[in-house]
């Protein structure tokens, strides 16, 4: 009983190996970057996430502010030269 009970397994385990194996070799072939080579990743320099932190925080103001803050700001400047025609009536 126990030496089938261990052939089975074995074959199993035989068969999940070939099946993982080829499936490895098959569809690891078609992608880009080769999964069988090792991949280091390597981290930001402090330059670099400062780049970054300030690229983030300058795309989070352009998408908060609202444009029309800065049409406001330059519409309530008074004009340094008035219209002497502005529809007042002049007297006198």
């Amino acid at each position: 009983m126990l030496i089938p009970s261990t052939f089975v397994l074995v074959m199993i385990a035989l068969s999940i190996a070939a099946v993982a194996l080829t499936d490895w070799l098959i569809w690891g072939l078609n992608l880009v970057a080769d999964p069988r080579q090792p991949r280091n990743p390597q981290p930001l320099t402090g330059l670099e996430l400062v780049d970054l932190g300030l690229r983030r925080l300058v795309a989070a103001n352009r998408a908060v502010l609202p444009k029309a803050a800065f049409k406001t700001a330059r519409v309530s400047v008074a004009p340094a030269v008035t219209d002497p025609d502005d529809g007042f009536k002049r007297v006198a």
